[in-house]
């Protein structure tokens, strides 16, 4: 299966020096460029925008160009905080669906954690819901990775979705965060038909 953006995270030990992969702002340039290569690479029909909100996202407005895949966030990056606002329940309430998507429960996941200050909006994602809540082995590892990031603010973190389609419901999901010494990263896989083999990327040794 196609996966689009998927990038191999060890390219940055040949890229980035020792200093520079312990660096958020080379880390960060470094990244964005990798996934916005790797996806237009594969889907050249598409308007990359980037903007701020709680953190920096990368976004596909495919609906400006007429492409054939939906609106979709692709990756987010920038610095852990605490959270600033209540949950909004009636907002959450009922998406997403699993009519017609999933057979299997799902959450509106979070690219920034909500305990990190993520928010609404392009942070949403349709997330499998053992993993979002970590009732399955992958899920433990998912949300150890989430703590690891909320409990220092500064953390500088990363997420990206993986796409097997056309749709905006990724099928893998790559959580990663600065560590001493440089980024670790994990991908997870979020939607079971489209089976994505779990990965391990550290580069933090």
């Amino acid at each position: 299966m196609l996966l689009v953006p998927d990038i191999d995270y060890r390219r940055m030990l040949a890229e980035l020096s020792a200093d520079q992969r312990s660096d958020p702002a080379e880390v960060s340039a470094w990244l964005v460029a990798a996934w916005s290569d790797a996806y237009c690479s594969q889907i050249p029909n598409s308007l990359l925008l980037e903007f701020d909100d709680v953190v920096t996202f990368l976004f596909d407005q495919a609906g400006a160009v007429d492409a054939q895949q939906a609106d979709r966030t692709i990756a987010a990056r920038g610095f852990s905080r605490s959270g600033r606002r209540a949950r909004d329940s009636a907002y959450q309430r009922g998406y997403p669906s699993p009519a017609g998507r999933a057979n299997r429960p799902l959450d509106k996941g979070h690219m920034a954690a909500h305990s990190a200050g993520g928010e609404f909006g392009p942070n949403i994602f349709p997330q499998d819901r053992e993993l979002n809540r970590g009732w399955s082995a992958e899920g433990k590892r998912y949300r150890a990775l989430e703590r690891e990031i909320v409990a220092t603010p500064g953390t500088f973190f990363f997420c990206c979705l993986l796409y097997g389609d056309d749709s905006d419901f990724p099928a893998a999901v790559e959580l990663g965060l600065l560590r001493l010494g440089g980024p670790y990263v994990e991908r997870f896989p979020n939607r079971f038909d489209l089976p994505v083999s779990p990965a391990v990327f550290d580069l933090s040794r």
